[in-house]
């Protein structure tokens, strides 16, 4: 007996497994009918695309609004540290020039200093008259 005698049996049992096993998963999932006399409609459909559509967009709409904001604020911080920066430089420039040696010699002598004429070097590592004193009297 040859193999192709029996292709027809193979094929046969081949369409009913799949007849019954997608009868099977059909029974599974409850059948949804119109009721008699009643017109299935999109409505509902339509309703819920479209509210969705909306809501997206309203949400798109306010983080846009949102970002516009923060990039303002941005907009004015930075602006805000460009002129504190300019400040600090102003404020340092000034400094450099009332501390150079001309102008401390000039302010000190409007306080009334006078110039030394001849400077003299302390040595702390020889011993003072006082500590010598204090080491004589005991």
């Amino acid at each position: 007996m040859a193999l192709s005698a029996l292709a027809p049996a193979f094929e046969r049992s081949r369409k009913a497994v799949a007849k019954k096993s997608s009868q099977v998963v059909l029974k599974l999932v409850p059948e949804l009918r119109p009721v008699p006399g009643q017109q299935a409609t999109d409505r509902v459909f339509y309703g819920v695309v479209t509210g969705i559509l909306v809501a997206g967009l309203l949400g798109l709409l306010s983080i846009n609004i949102l970002l516009g904001n923060d990039a303002v604020r941005i907009r004015e911080l930075k602006l805000e540290a460009i002129a504190i920066n300019e400040e600090r430089e102003a404020a340092l420039r000034e400094v450099a020039q009332l501390s150079t040696s001309e102008a401390l010699a000039n302010r000190a002598i409007s306080l009334g200093m006078v110039p030394s004429g001849t400077p003299t070097f302390l040595d702390l590592s020889q011993p003072t008259e006082a500590e010598l004193a204090k080491e004589v009297k005991p």
